[in-house]
């Protein structure tokens, strides 16, 4: 513990290396509910295919490198994309008739729009939720934890706080706005760190049963294990759901958002829904609309304009539920200004089913993707070594806390933006050896909370075989059919492995940054495996721009009345050009719990500042 120490001029991973000296948890955030959980239509954008056929033509597997012959970028082929569209969704004008009354209006009913709707609901407004899929949790309720630097009454209980102790607001605004380059509002920086610990503390008020991890910055569900973070927070998105209904949220499942009711003064004064996926109803919000449904991750369009390094470096999503972009475009519509550009929060071992025509996004533990960051021989195209980060909590707590987003930035920069993982047909026997933990570690059927999972992924095996049988896992009898397969020159696979095997001969790693000797296992027995990686992006960071009270921002550089917009609608939250979205996975207290804090302030200030002042 760091009680009373000051921590100025520490970086982030001396203040944590400190700090886990007796153990970490780490932040995680997964995807388990299918597309399937809501309707597309056929023949439009959002299902996986954009002309609305079952198979997408692809280059053949050679020719699927991530970039093309003359060394430019190769675009993403947008029909595994569940969305491809970047333009504005314009406002529809007021109804004659309104379907729906209330002062508050939510869309989206994930851990963002629960904590607005209970929140707004709590101060006394009249809400309603709308929500695309038929339950309520999106993404978040998948999360594992969530980070928080301190100000929870947990951390208080334990004296801790960064950058020193007692907490202090202002002090970790300036740590953070050194992190972000100084490329973000100091305003709504300090807000994230003044109110982080206030929404997770009325969150347990609400009924979530939170616990303090081993290190102090984690916060999750009492359940909630350490050994692993499979869809976790379900039990926290759940309780959030519970508290809403107790007062008074009426929630509206299947009913996505298509725009937002603007008047003839420019206020937004309601949102146009699907009920049922096909009915359009008009939703009058007479106080406010609360835009919370999420970024953009799986909208093909939307990342390569506003996220470019998103777009070249990731090679599949693990959001499955949304993440489309509605929201931003409604926001576009009515004059709404972006904030964030080319930022975005990755994990590592994207694997890039996309480039062999596999949907864009897929369930965090399918398998191969737990497979895919295990430390094999990974390369880039050129043949060079790229360096592995270990997420083992006893080796280093910092490195267990940062190797998930820092290994994705080494996949997503070489040249082509892609990485290349290597491996023979022992693969399963070292497995054990690397034990990596948290959402690296393989699930398998005696997993706590197994009943969570998917039933076809809760053996890893099978997410192996389906990568296996579509060639995104690549199995070839000889390394020079492997290294053709995957469209390297001549020579460069077979070159690399060569020298991999002399070091695991030798017992030691020449390397510059050196693998354990117990991770030293040479490519040799055939048959051989490779497959292409990239970032996995678990947020968009480029999105609406709101001030300090959570409203949404004008081109004109005034708030859009009666518009407000939680993360991950809304960006900002960590600046400008950042690849992982630093300092904790994403922002000040990670992706979940960014999102849960984001909800509380929007429904929060919306009361106060829409029905209180009136």
């Amino acid at each position: 513990m760091m009680n009373n120490e000051t921590t100025k001029g520490l970086s982030r991973r001396d203040f944590f290396a400190r700090a886990a000296m007796a153990g970490a948890g780490a932040v995680v955030a997964s995807s388990t509910v299918s597309r399937a959980a809501y309707a597309v239509e056929e023949d439009v954008i959002g299902d996986w295919s954009a002309d609305g056929s079952s198979e997408v033509e692809v280059p053949p597997s050679p020719k699927g490198n991530a970039s093309a012959s003359d060394g430019t970028y190769r675009e993403h082929n947008a029909a595994t994309f569940p969305a491809n569209d970047a333009s504005p969704i314009e406002p529809r004008p007021v109804p004659s008739i309104w379907d729906y009354e209330c002062d508050i209006c939510v869309v989206g009913a994930g851990g963002g729009g629960l904590n607005a709707a209970a929140r707004a609901a709590e101060l006394g407004a009249s809400v309603i939720c709308v929500e695309a899929a038929g339950l309520h949790g999106g993404n978040a309720q998948e999360a594992g934890m969530c980070g928080i630097l301190g100000g929870s009454k947990m951390q208080e209980s334990k004296r801790f706080a960064f950058p020193s102790y007692p907490f202090d607001a202002k002090a970790l605004t300036d740590w953070a706005m050194d992190e972000y380059h100084y490329a973000a509002d100091p305003k709504l920086i300090y807000k994230i760190a003044e109110q982080g610990g206030p929404s997770l503390d009325w969150m347990a008020e609400c009924g979530v049963q939170w616990r303090l991890g081993e290190v102090p910055v984690y916060v999750a569900p009492k359940n909630a294990t350490l050994d692993h973070h499979v869809l976790k927070m379900k039990d926290a998105t759940d309780a959030m759901f519970n508290y809403g209904q107790r007062k008074g949220v009426d929630y509206h499942f299947q009913s996505p958002a298509v725009a937002l009711v603007q008047d003839e003064t420019g206020r937004v004064v309601g949102v146009v829904c699907k009920e049922d996926y096909q009915r359009e109803v008009f939703v009058h919000a007479t106080a406010a609309v609360i835009l919370t449904a999420g970024g953009f991750c799986n909208n093909k369009a939307l990342l390569d304009r506003y996220i470019p390094t998103a777009a070249m470096g990731c090679a599949s999503s693990y959001l499955t539920l949304g993440e489309t972009g509605e929201c931003f475009r409604m926001g576009l519509g009515v004059g709404a200004d972006v904030s964030g550009f080319n930022s975005s929060a990755s994990f590592d071992g994207g694997v890039d089913w996309e480039a062999e025509g596999g949907q864009w996004a897929r369930f965090l533990y399918d398998g191969m993707t737990q497979l895919s960051r295990q430390p094999w021989l990974t390369i880039d195209r050129c043949g060079n070594r790229l360096r592995y980060m270990d997420s083992r909590v006893g080796e280093d707590g910092a490195n267990a806390i940062y190797a998930l987003g820092d290994l994705a930035t080494i996949q997503m920069t070489p040249p082509g933006h892609r990485s290349y993982i290597i491996f023979d047909a022992n693969y399963e026997d070292h497995l054990a050896g690397f034990a990596q933990e948290h959402c690296r570690k393989l699930i398998t059927p005696d997993l706590e909370q197994i009943e969570k999972v998917p039933e076809h992924y809760r053996d890893w095996h099978h997410g192996v075989q389906d990568a296996i049988d579509a060639d995104v896992l690549k199995r070839r009898d000889t390394l020079e059919e492997l290294e053709a397969d995957l469209g390297f020159e001549p020579g460069v696979l077979v070159g690399a492995v060569q020298k991999w095997n002399e070091a695991c001969e030798r017992g030691e790693d020449d390397y510059l940054y050196p693998m354990p000797k117990e991770w030293l296992h040479a490519v040799s027995e055939p048959p051989f495996y490779g497959c292409r990686i990239g970032g996995n992006p678990y947020g968009t960071k480029a999105g609406l721009a709101i001030n300090e009270d959570m409203q949404v921002m004008g081109v004109n550089g005034l708030p859009i009345k009666g518009l407000y917009a939680g993360w991950h609608t809304a960006g900002g939250a960590c600046g400008e050009n950042s690849y992982v979205g630093d300092p904790i996975l994403g922002s000040l207290m990670g992706d979940v719990g960014l999102a849960f804090c984001g909800g509380y302030l929007c429904g929060t200030s919306a009361v106060e500042h829409e029905i209180d002042r009136d």
